[in-house]
């Protein structure tokens, strides 16, 4: 099965100045298997993008590359103009900076979405508990589930969780 490759093909001259992750020449392979191949893209600040194939093309492993969690063979990858580090303090920043939502994701089953949603906040930024709470409630009524803030995971669907 052949890896995932993307190019974004548009682009204007203001927007470079904007991008926020840049992948440039990025590829990996496990074994013989060349996963990302010349992986080319610009996500400009604010933009939202989807990737879409099929199951073991490379996907995750292009969103793993982005935090870090997966090294590359070549090419580069910066983040707001610097080029991501590759351990340390700055690689433990950058990755309290970069969040992500894996496909296989645990949510504390003994906490509330709301509560949840905070933790993070709380522990790794250490934002007061009344600024995570409105922070929470915001994040939850932007992705559509603020109505179930209360509820525990148990209680969701697995859309609702992810979200």
């Amino acid at each position: 099965m052949s890896g995932v490759s993307v190019t974004k093909d548009v682009q204007d001259a203001a927007g470079a100045a904007d991008d926020l992750v840049v992948l440039s020449n990025v590829n990996k392979h496990f074994g013989a298997l060349h996963v990302l191949q010349d992986i080319d893209l610009s996500i400009a600040r604010g933009e939202v993008v989807v990737v879409i194939g099929p199951s073991g093309s490379g996907k995750s492993t292009l969103c793993r590359t982005i935090n870090r969690l997966e090294t590359i063979d070549s090419g580069t990858i910066t983040l707001d103009g610097k080029e991501l580090p590759s351990e340390g303090k700055e690689l433990a920043r950058l990755r309290a900076d970069v969040g992500m939502v894996f496909q296989s994701f645990n949510l504390f089953a003994h906490k509330t979405v709301l509560q949840n949603v905070m933790l993070g906040q709380m522990k790794v930024r250490k934002t007061d508990q009344a600024a995570a709470h409105a922070k929470a409630l915001s994040l939850l009524e932007r992705v559509g589930v603020a109505s179930q803030a209360d509820k525990y995971p148990a209680q969701l669907s697995g859309g609702q969780q992810q979200r």
